[in-house]
Formats: C-alpha cells, structure tokens, sequence
C-alpha cells in the first residue's frame, strides 16, 4: 500500500509573536516494513534557523526558530510512504513466549538498557491503583505473550468509549480508566500501564491511519488526525504493534512516525512563543491512500 500524508498545523496569534523554538516530530524514517518515497516540510514564516536531528529514541525530529514578528505560523509536512506487512503479521500468537518468561528474561542481563526502559513508568504512564488486576484478566498464567495482549486489546476496546473532547493530554490516567473515555493517545496510555504494571515492555508508537467517512458520505480533506498506538516487545519478533482504538493488531495501514516512552516524548510540534495575549492551534491531517486514486 502506498499513502500520501499532509499534516497542517496552524498557530495563530492575537498579537504579534516575536520569537518562536519550535521541536516537531513528524519527520517518517524507513523500516524494514515503511519506506519513505518522498518527504517535505514547508514553514511561513520561513525559519531564521532550521536543522533535523535524531533523538534518543532513534526518531528524526526538526527543530527550528522563527525570530522576527509574525502573526502566524503555519507548518506543512508532507510524505509519499510505502508500507509493506510486518513479520508479526504472519506469526502464531499461540506460539509465543508465555509472559511471564518474557518479564523474566527482561529482567535479566541478557535484555539490553535500549529494550529495559520500556518497562518504566513515565511521565503519561502511572502505575495507578487497579492497573495491574485489569491487566492481569488478560495475562493469566502460562498464556502465551500475543494471545493475551490481543485479549487486552480487545478488552479496552469493548470496554472504553471512544469521546473526542473528554480528555486533553494533561488528563491523568486515573480519570481516563474510571470513566473509561477518551481518545487515541489514552488508550495507549492505558494499555502502556496495564503492560508495565506486569513488568513487560512496551512503547508509545506515533503516526497515522486513514480513516473512512459514514457509508454514502464523501472523505473531507484534513478530517484525519495524528493516531497513536502501542508497540510490545516479543522475543523472537522484536516489537510488535497492537491498536486498542480499532482493536487491531497493527499490519500495513498504520504510518509510522515516532516512538517513545509516552506522547511527551514524541509530540508532533511543541514548542516556546513569545507572545502577549492568546493563540490558538488548529490541525489537518488528510491521509490518502494512493493506488484507490489511481483506479478511479
């Protein structure tokens, strides 16, 4: 499958922002399963200073600063990507490492720092109070790793609503399991701690998924939005991506962007304004998937 992205992102000020540092992670790298065919980034106004770097996660992020007075900021990605399926795809989640051999060997000296970290809390993912008992409704004895992370998958797909504007992301995830709402970046929270509360490790993954308009209705442009998702060290597999918003196991029509331990790490465009008064932020994303353009 092949997928065109744009991701627009606004700020718009009441008064003239003076100065601005900007990190924006929304720069796509290749996988073994993700090829990148083309990537651009557009800025107004244009940047008084611009690099890309690499974190310490291994993503590709761009920092830069607009120092001189603008009312608007307005920043364009653009990506042309290729995805194939994932070795996970094909695999038996009945033949598994069962997991508790997994949070046993993680924990031992054969597991490298790079793949330990993941089973940490941060600063999105609390090991709240009731975390681990709802987990371990899943993760019963013996049960081999994918087969009962795609019973918690679907769990917290039955059992959250999906609410738009319930939550934003300074809500903590006490709230989010009470009242079991919230959007795409809460349910990889909740299932981040539901994985860590057991002492396995698991990621925040970053990126995009087309989405589809009511039966009878056209797609809008820029309807789409940044989607989160979550990724679970298997031995033998490497990570693998599961999606408790669309109880999927995630195969070639998710994008990927970025990962790391929460969305504080990853943020799509975050930064430093100096400016009086308020701003507001609108977002569009539109996600297409190129060869249905083609045959139409």
């Amino acid at each position: 499958m092949r997928y065109q992205v744009v991701h627009v992102t606004n700020y718009l000020y009441e008064v003239p922002a003076t100065l601005c540092h900007n990190l924006m992670f929304q720069v796509p790298q290749d996988l073994p399963f993700q090829k990148v065919e083309e990537y651009l980034c557009e800025i107004s106004p244009k940047p008084s200073f611009e690099v890309q770097r690499i974190d310490f996660f291994g993503n590709k992020y761009l920092y830069f600063s607009v120092a001189r007075s603008h009312k608007k900021l307005t920043v364009t990605s653009k990506s042309t990507l290729e995805l194939s399926k994932p070795a996970w795809d094909s695999a038996d989640p009945s033949e598994t490492m069962p997991w508790e051999q997994v949070v046993e060997w993680l924990h031992s000296t054969e597991a490298s720092s790079e793949i330990r970290q993941f089973y940490l809390e941060s600063n999105h993912v609390q090991l709240i109070d009731g975390i681990a008992e709802y987990a371990r409704q899943s993760f019963t004895p013996d049960r081999p790793i994918m087969e009962a992370m795609l019973d918690l998958n679907g769990r917290i797909f039955k059992d959250f609503a999906f609410t738009p504007g319930f939550t934003d992301i300074s809500t903590p995830l006490e709230k989010v399991f009470e009242h079991k709402k919230g959007v795409c970046q809460d349910f990889a929270h909740f299932s981040l701690a539901c994985l860590r509360s057991l002492g396995l490790a698991a990621r925040y993954v970053s990126g995009y998924i087309e989405t589809f308009p009511p039966p009878g209705k056209p797609k809008l442009v820029g309807s789409d939005a940044s989607h989160a998702w979550i990724a679970v060290y298997v031995p033998g597999l490497d990570w693998v991506e599961f999606d408790a918003t669309n109880n999927l196991l995630v195969s070639d029509n998710h994008l990927r962007v970025a990962v790391g331990r929460d969305f504080a790490d990853v943020t799509p465009l975050k930064g430093i304004v100096y400016a009086g008064k308020e701003q507001e932020m609108k977002v569009s994303v539109d996600v297409q998937a190129l060869e249905e353009e083609e045959e139409e």
